[in-house]
């Protein structure tokens, strides 16, 4: 019989300089959203600023789980109002021709329960989700410099500098593959293009999730990979994710499963170091909804104008489902911090959706 790690938090372990490491963090990124804002006359989400597509949906939490995956937003059926949120991984909104990271974020709305403090949205959960089962970086401080080096300089290259530099990247981690390595920011900055609607998404790092302790995921269905694979060409240009997302979801469903993969083993599948891909024979990905996304028009200059209101923040959650891990802890802070700056230098005020009608 499996046993799965009981959520304790003293499972947590801070950095001995977490409170500088992450101040340093998010002063960076909040100077490098100020330095994209100079550079393009306008502020944008701090990661992950240019949008593909602003997607209203439903997520029905399955029913009879076992009690192991009944846990917090998932603990009883019942179906939600989502939001969703598509795009490339830049800071700044450059040519979908310089291919790397790409997120999606789901904001569940109506969300009731005990909700972690210092956040100001009152009855959303947020799953802010990348590509890869785990982070580029072990820790914040390993974030950091990593960061100090790469991201934060982007701002300061002209756009052909960064193609070069993302189609290089790509080329070498092709190599690296070919002979059974891979190289985490390689791929982070030079992952190889494919259409929206064909990737999984992952949480990265680890979250409570209830008495126990996972990482979610967002997977798409064998229905929705059935009808990209049927005809449904990524294409390219400056906006190729955006027009393959648009021209797919206007004419289909996109569905994807919700999974959750629980910890067995907090050696193996630890907290405090988000690098680490937890292993599916110790604990496979479980489905514990569906997010369902109908046709509808998934990119205007409203909708745009709408998302530059919207935040989101893993730290918009449920105590049961509290960010762990340092990692995390950082890009609460982070984003958090950039929000504030994007708002102020546009001249908005947050919003915060309730059901999918307010979003327009």
């Amino acid at each position: 019989m499996t046993t799965f790690v009981r959520f304790d938090p003293s499972l947590e372990r801070p950095l001995d300089d977490e409170e500088a490491v992450l101040g340093e963090l998010e002063t960076m990124m909040v100077d490098l959203t100020r330095l994209v804002r100079d550079k393009h006359g306008h502020a944008f989400h701090g990661t992950h600023s240019k949008l593909t597509g602003l997607l209203v949906g439903s997520l029905e939490v399955l029913p009879e789980l076992p009690s192991e995956l009944a846990q917090g937003l998932f603990a009883q059926p019942r179906c939600y109002d989502v939001v969703v949120r598509l795009a490339p991984g830049a800071p700044e909104p450059l040519t979908d021709e310089a291919s790397g990271q790409r997120g999606l974020s789901i904001k569940v709305m109506g969300v009731e329960g005990d909700r972690l403090s210092g956040f100001d949205e009152a009855a959303s959960q947020d799953w802010v989700l990348g590509l890869d089962p785990a982070f580029t970086a072990a820790t914040a401080r390993d974030f950091l410099e990593t960061f100090r080096y790469t991201g934060a300089k982007s701002p300061h290259l002209p756009e052909p500098a960064i193609l070069a530099l993302s189609r290089a990247a790509r080329g070498v981690e092709a190599v690296l593959e070919a002979v059974g390595a891979q190289a985490p920011n390689l791929k982070f900055f030079g992952r190889p293009p494919s259409h929206p609607f064909e990737e999984s998404f992952y949480t990265q790092a680890a979250v409570r999730y209830g008495n126990y302790i996972a990482k979610l995921a967002a997977m798409p269905s064998a229905e929705t990979l059935a009808a990209v694979g049927d005809g449904s060409p990524l294409g390219s240009g400056r906006d190729a994710f955006r027009d393959a997302a648009c021209s797919f979801v206007a004419d289909h469903p996109v569905v994807y499963d919700i999974k959750v993969q629980l910890c067995t083993d907090i050696r193996a599948m630890p907290i405090e170091d988000a690098s680490k891909v937890w292993n599916e024979a110790y604990s496979p990905y479980q489905t514990v909804a569906r997010l369902t996304l109908p046709p509808q028009v998934a990119w205007t200059p409203e909708l745009a104008a709408y998302d530059d209101r919207l935040a989101f923040n893993p730290g918009h959650a449920l105590i049961a489902h509290q960010p762990l891990g340092s990692i995390m802890r950082a890009r609460m802070r982070a984003y958090r911090a950039t929000q504030q700056f994007r708002l102020n230098a546009n001249g908005l005020v947050a919003t915060e959706p309730h059901s999918a009608t307010d979003i327009c």
